[in-house]
């Protein structure tokens, strides 16, 4: 499978990349600043290396263009102020390249590019939490990252035509990504 991964510098973004390689996965990483990898994986014989930016229409769509699935994980865990983050602006720009990359006649007879947006727990109604006996998440309390629910509208609102999902990792701890993953769509 032909994996892009954008955001492959960042914590999540990294376990992913890691992930599709020891799959035997052919692997994009898009990113601003390819020197953020360790050294070790720019010469991986399997990872392919895409200078751009998130936000850059034709920079996605040439990142896009050869791949099967992508894994949103840029700005995932943002630290910037809450609702501050170009979590939602790169979302957009996603759909709109791989809207574009998959009207090319061309491309009509290859599978739907399959889009996984990285997401956070706060999206997930998990069941028990939120009762008396157990805790509620802490998006519940508080909205953390609120960009995250307005992706998850925007996908549903606009982006009928590509096949997505929201990935939702459980807690990522001291630089440990459980394998412990909720999917919605």
């Amino acid at each position: 499978m032909r994996v892009l991964v954008i955001g492959a510098a960042g914590h999540v973004g990294s376990a992913a990349l890691a992930a599709c390689l020891s799959k035997n996965h052919i692997v994009t990483a898009l990113l601003r600043n390819p020197s953020k990898l360790p050294p070790k994986l720019l010469s991986h014989p399997r990872l392919h290396i895409h200078q751009g930016d998130a936000t850059d229409h034709a920079s996605l769509v040439s990142a896009i263009r050869d791949t099967d699935t992508i894994i949103q994980a840029a700005v995932y865990g943002s630290t910037s102020p809450h609702g501050t983050s170009d979590s939602e602006k790169v979302v957009r720009c996603i759909i709109g390249a791989i809207q574009e990359v998959q009207a090319n006649p061309r491309r009509s007879k290859e599978r739907p590019i399959r889009l996984w947006v990285m997401s956070g727990q706060v999206m997930m109604d998990i069941p028990g939490y939120g009762t008396l006996k157990e805790p509620m998440i802490e998006g519940d309390v508080f909205p953390i990252h609120p960009e995250h629910y307005n992706n998850y509208e925007f996908l549903q609102e606009e982006a009928g035509d590509v096949d997505w999902s929201l990935l939702c990792p459980g807690r990522l701890d001291q630089g440990e990504v459980r394998v412990l993953l909720y999917v919605i769509h």
